[in-house]
């Protein structure tokens, strides 16, 4: 593997709020094996936001989160002659995240209240309320039934829901049984209604 300029891997607010068009990463990670360090620059634009994202679930500071997600580019980047199967990068990615998290949570114990506004959306969205008024009011109610959520559950719902990723997928990346994956998606996305509705008084629809 090349030299890799950590100051290259910054992960900003501004950073993540820049989109660009990039190819398929298993294109760019075998462009990075062939000695092409500029494309793991490619790699880390087009994933720096979901894989903050993803962090933000389980970490409350934006800061530390914003670190800990450069940590994982770090690594990953020095780990990538590892990974079999390009095509596979994204899984890959997650459960490096998935272990360094579960690392820290071990020895600092980490642990959230706060959700990244994207994720937020995703559930506002499904909620469909009709003005803006609504639609803040839901995602307040959104964003403090989240935090109430186990980090596991929020973990999860963000790889499911958010990310989108397929239950095999996400039973790899988490290193879990298939099974495991469909309980804990079933009782996360039933505590959160049941804490919209329940407690909150949420009269939105299916969640």
């Amino acid at each position: 593997m090349m030299q890799v300029h950590t100051a290259e891997l910054m992960v900003t607010r501004e950073s993540r709020e820049c989109s660009a068009v990039s190819p398929p990463e298993d294109e760019l990670v075998s462009r990075v094996l062939r000695g092409e360090e500029a494309a793991f620059t490619e790699i880390v634009a087009l994933f720096q936001n979901r894989l903050f994202n993803f962090v933000r679930s389980r970490v409350r500071n934006r800061e530390l989160a914003e670190d800990i997600t450069q940590e994982v580019f770090v690594k990953a980047y020095y780990n990538l002659d590892r990974l079999r199967d390009p095509a596979r990068f994204k899984c890959w990615l997650f459960s490096i995240a998935h272990n360094h998290l579960r690392d820290l949570a071990r020895r600092r114990k980490i642990e959230t209240v706060d959700t990244e506004e994207s994720g937020i959306e995703h559930y506002v969205d499904k909620a469909t309320p009709q003005s803006v008024d609504d639609r803040e009011r839901t995602a307040a109610m959104v964003r403090t039934a989240l935090s109430r959520l186990k980090p596991e559950q929020r973990e999860i719902l963000v790889l499911c829901d958010i990310e989108g990723m397929a239950y095999k997928e996400i039973s790899q990346a988490m290193g879990i049984p298939l099974g495991t994956v469909q309980s804990r998606i079933f009782y996360a996305r039933r505590r959160l209604k049941e804490v919209l509705t329940d407690e909150m008084g949420f009269a939105g629809e299916e969640i």
